[in-house]
C-alpha cells in the first residue's frame, strides 16, 4: 500500500512562496530587474533614503549579499550612496529617479497580484490568513528563542 504524504505547514509556505516567487521574478525580468532588487528596492525610503544596516535585517540578508546587491543597485543606477557626515561607518542608500521609477513598477506589480487574489478569495478570507500566518509566526519565534535558551 502506497504511503500517502502528509502536508506540512512549512511545506505550504515554502512551496507557496516558490511559486509567487517565481511568478514575481517573471515578471520582474520583463521590466530588466529581478525579484531581489524590486523587494531591496521597495525597503529603501522613496524620499529620505535608508541606512544600509537598516535594510539588511528586514530582507535576512547577510553583509557579503547585502554588498553584492548594494554594488549592483549602483551599476544599474538605482542608488547612490551617502556617507553618514556624523558617523562616517553609516551608508544611507538614496533611490535615483530610475531606482524610484523602479520602485514605483515593484510597488505596482504587488499590488495588482494583491488585488487579484482579494477579488478571487475575498477580503475576509485574506484577514483570516493574515491572523493564521500571524500566529504561526509567533509560534515559531517564541520556539527559536526557547532552543536557543537551551
Amino acid at each position: 500500500m502506497e504511503k500517502k504524504h502528509r502536508e506540512t505547514v512549512d511545506s505550504k509556505f515554502k512551496n507557496g512562496w516558490q511559486i509567487i516567487s517565481r511568478m514575481y521574478n517573471a515578471e520582474a525580468i520583463q521590466h530588466g530587474g529581478t525579484i531581489s532588487i524590486g523587494y531591496f528596492l521597495l525597503n529603501i525610503d522613496t524620499n529620505e533614503g535608508s541606512y544600509a544596516s537598516d535594510i539588511a535585517p528586514k530582507l535576512g540578508m547577510e553583509s557579503t549579499s547585502l554588498s553584492r546587491m548594494i554594488k549592483t543597485l549602483e551599476t544599474e543606477k538605482l542608488i547612490v550612496r551617502k556617507v553618514d557626515t556624523i558617523d562616517k561607518r553609516k551608508v544611507k542608500l538614496l533611490l535615483t529617479e530610475k531606482g524610484k521609477e523602479n520602485k514605483e513598477l515593484a510597488k505596482n506589480i504587488v499590488r495588482r497580484f494583491n488585488r487579484l487574489i482579494e477579488e478571487k478569495i475575498g477580503k475576509e478570507r485574506i484577514e483570516d490568513f493574515f491572523k493564521t500566518v500571524n500566529e504561526i509566526t509567533q509560534i515559531a519565534e517564541e520556539r527559536h528563542k526557547l532552543q536557543k535558551l537551551s
